[in-house]
Formats: structure tokens, sequence, C-alpha cells
């Protein structure tokens, strides 16, 4: 089978606009992948120690360049790997790496599947780590991964994806894919084809609806306090119009009348933001599970959030304020 895929390799290369090809028996992000009960050498599992278990994937060809995961150290599959009798090896994960070898190099170490390392299971070599890759939605934690050639599959191969590196639109190449694929073997067809843009969107589609929603009801509500802060400020603005010519008249600049209006207004909307904070903090766990890379009390877009919400509410005070401001003392007295 691994005849078939390298040679299916050698001509989409040569497709124009290709270039890089691999396959896999997963796909990241989607998450269908098993696991593999692996025992380093030398690893003795302590008491109340769990199974060491890595997510296995099947790969050939270009695998790790078309998705543009790093190598950390060591080296890719190639050639050598596929050839008849060739030891057994694996590319590990940065995190198998540092949970399973405990800060060890693993170039050249070994590895079994099963519970011990003296079961009659053949050893397999580590000959490369490479960056950690998201297996399924993109807040899950991240889990130990291994690297097999598809030509040292101990079982049956079951379907397998496709992964190509293309310069240009993907739709142009599909049909030529299309037509190798069929000459190498009429009873296979290429079913669908997406994009990693494409994946990673349909996975997080219901996070991103329920973070659309937020941001609407978010922009609702601050529109709301803001008219909330300009109808307040306006109605004392009014109410106070005597004290404020009387001020005025007794030598209050306009400044002052403008700066102490938004100070009112800045007291307000700082009482209301701290209230904010408070219920914040005890709706913590609630943000936590809508959130991706930030945390619900992260510091900085807590202050973000602050000065945006002052900045607005200093707006919303500006026209009330400038009203007050504006008042002709002599006129607003001899309508009292």
């Amino acid at each position: 089978m691994d005849e078939f895929y390298a040679e299916l390799q050698r001509r989409v290369e040569t497709l124009p606009g290709v270039k890089t090809v691999g396959f896999s028996s997963n796909i990241p992000i989607v998450g269908q992948n098993g696991g593999r009960l692996i025992t380093p050498e030398g690893h003795v599992r302590s008491i109340g120690e769990g199974f060491l278990i890595a997510s296995t994937y099947l790969v050939q060809g270009n695998y790790f360049q078309t998705l543009h995961i790093p190598l950390i150290r060591g080296r890719y599959l190639d050639d050598r790997d596929v050839q008849a009798g060739a030891p057994l090896v694996a590319i590990i994960s940065q995190s198998f790496a540092e949970t399973y070898f405990h800060g060890k190099d693993p170039i050249g170490l070994r590895m079994k599947v099963g519970d011990r390392f003296e079961n009659p299971m053949p050893a397999i070599t580590v000959v490369g780590v490479v960056g950690d890759v998201k297996q399924g939605a993109l807040d899950q934690p991240t889990v130990e991964q291994m690297y097999e050639p598809i030509s040292q599959a101990a079982a049956a191969l079951g379907p397998m994806a496709g992964m190509l590196g293309v310069a240009g639109n993907m739709d142009v190449v599909m049909p030529s894919l299309g037509k190798i694929v069929h000459q190498l073997d009429p009873l296979l067809v290429v079913s669908r084809a997406h994009t990693m843009d494409e994946i990673v969107a349909a996975t997080e589609s219901p996070r991103r609806f329920n973070t659309a929603i937020l941001t609407a009801f978010a922009a609702i509500a601050l529109v709301l306090s803001l008219l909330g802060i300009y109808g307040v400020l306006a109605y004392a603005v009014a109410q106070r119009t005597r004290e404020i010519a009387v001020r005025m008249a007794l030598g209050a600049s306009r400044k002052v009348v403008l700066l102490r209006t938004l100070r009112y207004a800045l007291t307000v909307a700082v009482t209301g933001v701290a209230g904010g904070l408070i219920a914040s903090i005890g709706l913590t766990h609630f943000l936590n599970s809508l959130l991706y890379g930030v945390k619900p009390l992260d510091s900085a877009t807590i202050a973000g959030a602050v000065l945006v919400l002052l900045c607005c509410s200093a707006l919303a005070a500006l026209i009330p304020a400038q009203r007050a401001a504006s008042i002709d003392p002599m006129r607003a007295l001899r309508a009292e």
C-alpha cells in the first residue's frame, strides 16, 4: 500500500501549483485518532501512575512540511524508513518528549507498545521531535502524539487523508488529482477536499456563534449604558442650572464647570465598572468555557475593557458637560 501512496505522491507533485504532498491516517483538529499504550525504555510506572497513552498517526510523504509542523530535533521520516526490513521508527511530539522522557534527548531512545517494555513487541526508535498539533478543538488540551510510517503499520489501514500544499486555488488542482487517482486505481475516487482553514472554521463555528451573540449583547449593553449616562447627566445639568449659574457668576470658569461635570460622570462610570468587575469574578467559570487563549481574569484584557468603558462614558458625558459650561449666568439667574 505504501508503494501506491509513493506513486500517487510522485504524480501529484508534478501538477502545476502543488508544492508538497503527504498522507495521514487522520487530520488534525478533527479529533478522531486512536491512542496506543506506550512504554519508553527504562520507564518504571509508579504506584497510582496512569498508563502512558499517545495518539498515533500513520503518515507518509511530506506530511509535516505540508502542514507546516516544525521539526524541533532529529529528522523527518524519509526513504530509509520505508525499505523492507527497516527498523521501526517514530517521530514524537514535543509534549510527548517532555512528558514521557522527562527532559532527556529522546533521539535514539526506544519504546514499545504495551504496558511493559519487556513484552515481546518490537521496539520503536525515536528519530525526531516535532511541534505539538491540536488533535481536537483549539480550546481542548494538547495530547501526546507519535507518527509512524505507513509502511510499518502493524494493522490494516483504514481511510487515508491526502494533504496538499498548493500555491493558488485548490479547485484548479482537483480535476487533475481525481484523474491521477482513477488511473492508479479505478475503484478509488476523491470524495471531497477541504482547506485546513475550512476544517478549523467548521470545528469552531459553535464558539464563533456564541461569541457573536455575546458581542451583540455586549454592544447593546454598552449603548444602553451610554444613553443612560447621557440622560442622567443631561437631567442633572438641567436641575442644577441655577447652581451652575451662581458658581459662574462668582468666578468659576467654563473650564472648571466642564471638568466638574465630567468628573461627576466618570465617578458614576467608575462605580458601575467596579460593580461589573465584582460580578465578573463570580462568572469566571462560565466565561472560561467561552474563551480560548485568554483567561477570564486576564489583567491586560480587563484593563483594556475598563479603559474603553471609561472613554465611552466620557464621550457620552461630553455633550451635557459642554451644555453646562455654555450656560449664561445672567440669563439663567433672570429666568429664576
